[in-house]
């Protein structure tokens, strides 16, 4: 989720009326050393330490220049996907089993993997890193390149490529919308079906202050480092290459999922909140030390760390939750602990099991509300501070927890198709402000987002299903925060609580790991209602 706080969507998201939670009794925080026993065989150590390289004065074309072999062992080598079951429940991992489950042994196996090597400057100023990606043609025709995303570039933050090797033989690719993608062109076609590796080395700075993204989500700001949108990653293929530029709110990545084996250098004294498990934490005698990182299936890769976080934990059933924040913090990082593990309960019941066996939130000073992630939530460290806020503080960590599901497991086009996520998860906000608060505390949610809808900016009837460009200023975050959720109640209405619980399970359950368009989305509500939905869809969200 994008939150953008300014004054007059200070209330987006308030849960108006809820019970005020009473002020906790605190444990000792702590820091986590070591992720939860897992009781799967142990990945391989990491042997060899990255070492920080100058950056190139310009952003050259990738040169012929031979990279060393990544020492990092991918996990689609593991045997019987052992990595996996560090990060996934027991269910989770067991359904990629090819004897129990045989297409989804075969999604596991086609996924792109990235096994990266990164390292930061011991002042966190800049990283460089190696990306070896194994990408399948998944598609029904022979591609002749493969672009990816290097989306530090957006924000002109200087991002560099130094060289690229398609299945170990350097390639000279080429820079395209103004660096922000990389078209790296292949020696043979590869057609469907088959396999390839590429090798890329890379470099850029880390901004102090906001930083680069749309929110601030690759950045060294007061202590804390977020690395989002940091590693060069693959574009996704669905007619075609989706090349388009992304808008300057909302988010900018649309991603197939994908695994990720990550061996990251920096500071020793880092308290490290990341996506996936962490394996081991190594000391390297130089005040470094080097973590292994390992998750899948997931959108994307993040780290969140800084040297002053504490740490709360708590369980829910076999899940643990993290909940990372600065000291002085100590009542809201507990606060946030709570309401996650709430809708942690509350989201599986209603929609089905959550993958992972951990889930992490860190306290960071984005200019969002919050900002999802698979396995991590960020959370605006501002609103841990302003008392009057804690309701928008509770509803952001809900909102959050919520993309678990739809985003990460159940993905979407975010840019084009923002709604399917954004709008979901504020009706999922709504479900959970119904099953904790009751029915007047929920119809106290609608009342805010439908004054959200109807705001000074007076979009009214505007569809939610435009991509995020096409909503200008406030209008993005009225239509798809505002008058999106209200679509879903409008479909519940229609469907009955009965129906629409049985679609919500069946769109997770059918769509788990997969794409979602709209169309799908359509299909399966109106086979579950069996009826036909257009005149909903054309008053909320095709608008004809």
């Amino acid at each position: 989720m994008r939150l953008i706080v300014f004054v007059p969507l200070l209330l987006m998201l308030v849960l108006a009326g809820c019970t005020p939670l009473s002020t906790p009794v605190l444990p000792t925080p702590h820091i986590l050393t070591a992720t939860p026993t897992a009781t799967a065989t142990p990945l391989p150590t990491e042997t060899a330490t990255p070492t920080v390289t100058p950056a190139p004065t310009a952003t050259p074309a990738a040169t012929a220049t031979p990279l060393p072999t990544p020492t990092i062992t991918p996990i689609a080598a593991l045997t019987n996907w052992s990595g996996y079951a560090v990060a996934l429940r027991p269910a989770a991992w067991q359904a990629f089993d090819p004897l129990l489950h045989p297409a989804a042994g075969t999604l596991l196996t086609s996924m792109t993997t990235y096994s990266l090597t990164v390292a930061l400057a011991s002042d966190l100023s800049r990283l460089s890193g190696t990306a070896r990606i194994g990408y399948t043609n998944q598609e029904t025709v022979t591609l002749d390149a493969i672009y990816l995303h290097l989306f530090p570039n957006l924000w002109h933050t200087g991002m560099t490529v130094s060289a690229v090797q398609v299945a170990g033989s350097a390639v000279t690719p080429t820079l395209e919308s103004d660096a922000t993608l990389l078209r790296v062109p292949l020696a043979s076609p590869l057609a469907p079906g088959a396999a390839t590796d590429l090798t890329i080395a890379y470099t850029s700075p880390i901004l102090t202050g906001e930083g680069a993204g749309n929110y601030g989500e690759f950045s060294l700001d007061r202590g804390i480092l977020a690395l989002g949108h940091s590693y060069p990653s693959v574009v996704v293929y669905d007619t075609g290459w989706r090349l388009e530029t992304p808008a300057m709110q909302g988010d900018v990545t649309f991603h197939d999922a994908a695994l990720y084996d990550v061996s990251l250098t920096g500071p020793a004294d880092l308290v490290v909140a990341a996506t996936g498990a962490t394996l081991a934490k190594t000391p390297n005698g130089d005040g470094s030390a080097t973590w292994r990182l390992v998750g899948g299936p997931m959108r994307d890769f993040n780290v969140i760390a800084s040297a002053d976080y504490l740490v709360f934990s708590g369980m829910v059933s076999d899940i643990a939750v993290n909940s990372y924040f600065l000291p002085g913090d100590e009542i809201g990082g507990q606060k946030a602990l709570t309401w996650a593990m709430a809708a942690l309960r509350d989201f599986e019941s209603d929609f089905g099991p959550y993958p992972y066996r951990e889930l992490d939130l860190a306290a960071m000073p984005t200019k969002a509300g919050g900002i999802e992630y698979p396995g991590l939530v960020a959370i605006g460290s501002r609103v841990y501070r302003i008392p009057s806020e804690e309701d928008f503080f509770e509803s952001v960590v809900v909102h959050e927890v919520a993309h678990q599901w739809w985003y990460n497991v159940v993905g979407n086009d975010q840019v084009n198709h923002p709604w399917l996520d954004e709008a979901l998860s504020q009706y999922s906000t709504y479900l959970y402000t119904l099953d904790t608060y009751g029915q007047a505390d929920a119809q106290a949610f609608v009342d805010v987002v439908t004054n959200l809808r109807w705001g000074s900016v007076k979009f009214m009837e505007k569809p939610i299903g435009l991509p995020v460009a096409a909503y200008v200023g406030a209008e993005y975050s009225g239509i798809i925060y505002g008058r999106g959720p209200l679509f879903f109640l409008a479909l519940a209405d229609r469907l009955g609580e009965t129906r629409m619980a049985e679609f919500l399970h069946r769109y997770y359950t059918e769509f788990t790991w997969r794409i979602a368009t709209p169309d799908d989305f359509r299909k399966l509500a109106e086979e579950v209602a069996g009826q036909d939905l257009g005149d909903l869809f054309k008053k909320w969200v095709d608008g004809k």
